[in-house]
């Protein structure tokens, strides 16, 4: 591919099997999302990237300087995406997860020729929409303990059993790819990230689905330490009722750990009903 981040595929061949981008959260990797490509392998062509400043990809380039963080994470995906129309003649699903959900939000209204339909699993969506992030302003005390706060003291083992001890309903194959990742990530890049002026959502979320370029949009949620609550859902609604909206009781942030046969069972079923036909070809 054209891209110089590190690039993971799973599943069928391209050429066979509609495609699933999925694009990861903050502080993970392409390889973290093993219980999800076991499942969907069989049916579909997986491309994995780590995201710029993550895993084994590069971080910011000379080119970059001035460019807001979040702008050329967009620009790498939709390089994929534009890839893999080239190559396959269709459009490609995009799943994603918090950070990797922003992004994949922002693809899905800037480029939705590429795109065949979306799944936002806990995008950072909050009421209000506007302002710095709400996360900076939370006092350490009050927050979820997190491994990633301890990554600087702390083997992959220790990593490993403080998630296993924390999570430990979360697939086990995920725990190490976890564990790896917080080690590699750029610290630099993403402290810069946190502090970069933010792109409003509400005006993305409604572009997403409006009109005959508009996108199926699948956001998933819960009721537990989340992102997107009621006071967020209701402003969505109110902005893009074209969003399928799906809240899951008892998940938190990551809803696809904790609570998969859920999770599964929505977005598989979306993914099935908005994958392109193998035969199909996407005219421009």
């Amino acid at each position: 591919m054209g891209t110089d981040l590190f690039v993971r595929t799973y599943g069928r061949d391209a050429a066979d099997a509609p495609a699933i981008l999925i694009l990861h959260g903050a502080v993970e990797s392409g390889a973290c999302y093993g219980d999800a490509v076991d499942r969907w392998g069989g049916d579909f062509h997986i491309v994995a990237p780590d995201a710029r400043g993550h895993g084994k990809s590069p971080g910011r380039r000379a080119d970059h300087e001035g460019v807001p963080s979040t702008d050329v994470m967009v620009q790498d995906a939709i390089d994929i995406l534009s890839d893999l129309l080239e190559a396959t003649g269709r459009k490609t699903l995009v799943v994603g997860h918090s950070m990797g959900a922003r992004i994949a939000a922002f693809v899905a209204a800037d480029a939705p020729h590429l795109v065949a339909g979306v799944v936002l699993e806990d995008p950072p969506w909050w009421v209000p929409e506007a302002g710095p992030n709400p996360w900076l302003s939370v006092p350490a005390d009050q927050r979820e303990r997190d491994p990633f706060d301890e990554v600087e003291t702390s083997t992959l083992d220790d990593l490993v059993a403080l998630q296993r001890e924390l999570k430990p309903h979360w697939p086990e194959q995920e725990l190490l790819p976890l564990a790896e990742a917080m080690k590699a990530v750029d610290t630099d890049y993403m402290e810069q990230r946190l502090h970069e002026k933010r792109r409003i959502w509400t005006p993305t979320a409604r572009q997403i689905t409006v009109g005959p370029a508009g996108v199926p949009a699948l956001l998933v949620t819960g009721t537990g330490d989340v992102i997107v609550d009621k006071h967020s859902r209701d402003r969505l609604t109110a902005v893009a009722p074209g969003f399928d909206v799906v809240v899951i009781d008892g998940a938190g942030h990551c809803v696809r750990r904790d609570v998969p046969e859920e999770y599964h069972r929505h977005v598989d079923a979306f993914l099935r009903e908005n994958a392109p036909s193998a035969g199909a070809v996407t005219r421009r």
